[in-house]
C-alpha cells in the first residue's frame, strides 16, 4: 500500500524533526550530567562539537535546553562595585602583574586568592577560608588549602602546596594586600622559593580579576549546586566537593578563554602532560 512521505510521517506520533530534538537533548543531557549542570548555551555548542562533532546554533540550543531543563545554574550578572581592601603601611612591590592576566608558559605568572567557604559544625554554620592559586597560562588551579583558620599559616601552607608543582623562573605570585601576604613569614618563604610578590592596588580587586572569577565560578557551579550541595555540609564534606571540583574544572571543563579547551588539553598543547591536584 503506497502512502506518501508527508501522509506516513503524520500518521506517527514522533516526526524526523522531534526525533533530532530528542537526539541533540540527549547529548545535551549527556553533557551536563558529566558536568555537573554548568555549561550554558554558549560554551554546550563548542562541547558538544569537540565531543560529538556537530554543529548547532544558539538558538536552537537555547530552546532546547529550555524546554527539556537541561540549562545550567547560571549566576545573575551583577554591576561592579568598590572592593574593599586592606591597606598597609609596609613598602609593598608595585603591581607587577598590571591587569595582564596571561602567561607564554606555565608557572610563570600565578594569581592568589582567599575566599569564605561556610560549613556546618556542632549545630551552627562557621567560615571556613579556602586559599587558591590559579595559573594563567591556562587558567588551572594550581594549588588550594580549605582552613578553619585565616592566617598565615594558610598562606605557608598554600606556598607548600604550591613547591611540589615545578614553578617555571622567575615565576611571579599576585595577590592583594590582605595580612597573609604581606606577613614577613609568607614573604620570606615566597622569596624562598624564587616567586617574586606583586600585589594589588588598596580597594581594587579588580587588579586580581580572574581570580576572582573563579571563586565566583566555584560558588556558582560547585558550592550553589544543588546536584552536587547538601543542606548542611560539614567541613570535610566542602573540602572533598572543592576538590572534586577543582579536578572537574582543570581535567573536564572547557574554559572559553583558552578557545573552550580544558586546561589540561591545553598544557597537554604544548608542555606535556598536566600535573593532576
Amino acid at each position: 500500500m503506497g502512502l506518501s512521505r508527508s501522509t506516513f510521517y503524520a500518521s506517527q506520533k514522533t516526526t524526523p524533526a522531534q526525533i533530532k530534538t530528542d537526539e541533540l537533548a540527549e547529548k545535551i543531557s549527556e553533557v551536563q550530567s558529566s558536568c555537573f549542570f554548568t555549561i550554558g548555551r554558549r560554551r554546550m555548542g563548542a562541547v558538544l562539537h569537540k565531543r560529538y562533532g556537530i554543529e548547532v546554533c544558539e538558538t536552537t540550543l537555547q530552546r532546547v535546553m529550555s524546554r527539556r531543563g537541561l540549562t545550567a545554574r547560571i549566576r545573575q550578572v551583577r554591576k561592579a562595585k568598590p572592593c574593599a581592601g586592606k591597606a598597609t603601611r609596609q613598602q609593598l612591590p608595585d603591581n607587577l602583574l598590571n591587569r595582564e592576566f596571561q602567561a607564554d608558559r606555565p608557572m610563570y605568572r600565578l594569581v592568589t586568592d582567599v575566599t569564605y567557604v561556610p560549613y556546618f559544625e556542632n549545630d551552627e554554620w562557621h567560615w571556613g577560608y579556602l586559599s587558591l592559586v590559579q595559573d594563567l597560562f591556562n587558567r588551572a588551579i594550581v594549588a588550594w588549602v580549605y582552613s578553619k583558620k585565616q592566617d598565615v599559616r594558610l598562606g605557608l601552607a598554600t606556598l607548600q602546596f604550591l613547591s611540589g608543582r615545578g614553578l617555571a623562573p622567575g615565576a611571579m605570585l599576585h595577590s592583594d594586600r590582605g595580612s597573609i601576604y604581606t606577613a614577613q613569614a609568607f614573604r620570606d618563604a615566597a622569596d624562598g622559593m624564587g616567586l617574586t610578590q606583586s600585589f594589588s592596588r588598596t580597594a581594587n580587586c579588580h587588579d586580581n580579576a580572574t581570580m576572582e572569577c573563579f571563586n565566583g565560578t566555584l560558588k556558582v557551579e560547585a558550592l550553589y549546586n544543588p546536584v552536587l550541595t547538601q543542606d548542611r555540609p560539614s567541613f570535610k564534606a566542602q573540602n572533598d566537593l572543592i576538590g572534586r571540583y577543582v579536578e572537574f574544572y582543570n581535567n573536564e571543563r572547557p574554559c572559553s578563554v583558552i578557545d573552550n579547551q580544558t586546561p589540561a588539553a591545553y598544557r597537554m598543547q604544548f608542555y606535556g602532560p598536566f600535573l593532576r591536584t
